[in-house]
């Protein structure tokens, strides 16, 4: 796209940015009018020089460029208050603009009442321009103006052309193109008259009540926009006051969803470490009915003291406490030692676990003990729901990252469980194991707190079997 095209784009933008339809739409056109003005000027001075050289017709050309320069002259005074005005952002920017462009509008009449003068006046087939310029002038200036604007161009041309009837001026002829007598037959002046008259009202009354109507449009349509703002804003409001609330809310849930699992925590814990000392004969000899209740019961009050740690977790990680463990660690050394102490239990079900790492991996930014809960936690996930076969350990650099992909051969997730995977308290509908729920939930929000992304892939596109679960943690700076 050409550099003045941008430019342009630009200056029309930050306009449209500053004022309203009505202002834009007031600036633009007196900016048209400008250019035109320019047009019209050259064309004028084309005209004036072709003229008397190719066509012959003679009439005072010193004059007609004399007008030309003052026209010009004020046309640059013209687009310096434009710019001018356009900068300051006035206040009464419509009405400030409308008087400046009326000014140059009778300065245009004036003007071209000089050239018609002094290129044969009636005789003049131009003469008919006078409906032109007002014509651009009534999309500009206010209804009122604009009729007053034709009545002073109609005033002007029949003064001039009655000044010239009755020889109080000269009248100059285009000698080697109309008669020299023309101005003074009254038939052709009345008829010239009687059109130019009827053109220049009728123009004037069709043009300012559709540009009158259209400025009507306008201002209905930015009072709209500002009521539609207005609703939008009250919306958003009200929106950000109950995030704020919600904000709030969950803070004092996470507060008490803490104390209530730390307060659960102690007893259960004095429970279990009594179930031990029982199940371990201290207290008495155990029947065998005896002894398989009370693993019963450790067993499931390990579950509950596991379900209480992860609650324990969500809190902590919510609240941005893993900010405050976090240093320069190696991410493969923390991966090698999970591999290292999960291999029994993996060969306890006759699994493999196929570490394929790099002997080397830049560092990254990390609460230790949270990332080894995340590596846990998804090679316990993929030991327990891989029945036969192998689990694969990747890790690698990625650009700015470090990737860690767990895949196995297990019995995979079901698509339609997949984007519920990481929520909390879900558990895949081909499960049968029990479990909190929260594992992956946990994960997630560790993995995110650290800068990173977690998915799941099922089954694996390679094998078309399994689960591949891979995160992303950014390289330490």
């Amino acid at each position: 796209m050409p550099v003045r095209a941008i430019m342009k784009m630009e200056n029309e933008k930050t306009i449209s940015q500053e004022f309203t339809p009505e202002e834009v739409a007031l600036l633009t056109r007196l900016k048209i009018f400008i250019n035109l003005r320019w047009t019209v000027i050259a064309g004028t001075i084309i005209a004036t020089f072709v003229g008397p050289q190719v066509f012959h017709i003679i009439f005072p050309t010193l004059p007609v460029y004399i007008i030309c320069a003052i026209i010009a002259a004020y046309n640059v005074v013209l687009f310096f208050q434009i710019r001018n005005l356009t900068k300051v952002g006035n206040k009464s920017l419509v009405e400030t603009a409308r008087g400046i462009g009326n000014i140059h509008f009778f300065l245009d009449l004036m003007s071209l009442a000089g050239i018609l003068h002094f290129t044969g006046g009636i005789e003049n087939p131009f003469i008919f321009y006078f409906v032109a310029h007002v014509v651009s002038a009534s999309v500009v200036v206010h209804y009122r103006v604009a009729f007053f604007l034709s009545t002073t161009a109609i005033i002007i041309v029949v003064a001039l052309v009655g000044l010239e009837y009755f020889g109080v001026i000269p009248h100059e002829n285009l000698q080697g193109f109309a008669s020299p007598n023309l101005y003074q037959e009254p038939v052709y002046i009345f008829a010239v008259l009687i059109v130019l008259i009827t053109l220049i009202y009728g123009f004037t009354y069709m043009l300012t009540a559709v540009s009158g109507e259209l400025r009507k449009r306008q201002r209905q349509v930015l009072k709209l926009q500002e009521w539609l703002l207005e609703q939008k804003n009250y919306e958003l409001g009200r929106a950000s006051r109950e995030i704020y609330q919600l904000g709030e809310e969950r803070k004092r849930f996470l507060f008490f969803l803490g104390v209530a699992a730390h307060d659960l925590k102690a007893p259960l814990t004095a429970i279990q470490s009594y179930l031990w000392v029982m199940l371990d004969g201290y207290a008495g000899k155990l029947t065998e009915k005896q002894h398989g209740m009370l693993e019963r019961c450790s067993f499931r009050i390990r579950e509950l003291l596991n379900l209480i740690s992860n609650l324990l977790d969500i809190p902590r990680i919510e609240t941005g406490q893993l900010v405050h463990e976090m240093k320069e660690i190696s991410l493969l050394e923390i991966v090698n030692k999970s591999i290292e102490g999960l291999r029994n239990l993996a060969e306890e079900k006759k699994l493999r676990i196929i570490p394929e790492l790099p002997d080397k991996l830049p560092n990254v930014n990390g609460a230790e003990s949270r990332l080894a809960q995340v590596i846990n936690n998804l090679l316990d996930n993929a030991i327990r729901y891989t029945p036969q076969g192998s689990i694969t350990v990747r890790a690698k650099q990625n650009d700015k990252y470090i990737e860690v992909q767990i895949e196995d051969t297990g019995i995979g997730i079901p698509q339609q469980d997949l984007p519920k995977i990481c929520q909390d308290f879900f558990r895949a509908s081909n499960v049968d194991t029990k479990g909190t729920g929260l594992g992956l939930s946990i994960v997630k929000r560790i993995i995110e707190a650290h800068g990173g992304k977690i998915w799941v892939e099922s089954p694996v596109p390679e094998s078309k079997i399994g689960t591949r679960v891979a995160f992303m943690l950014p390289v330490a700076c």
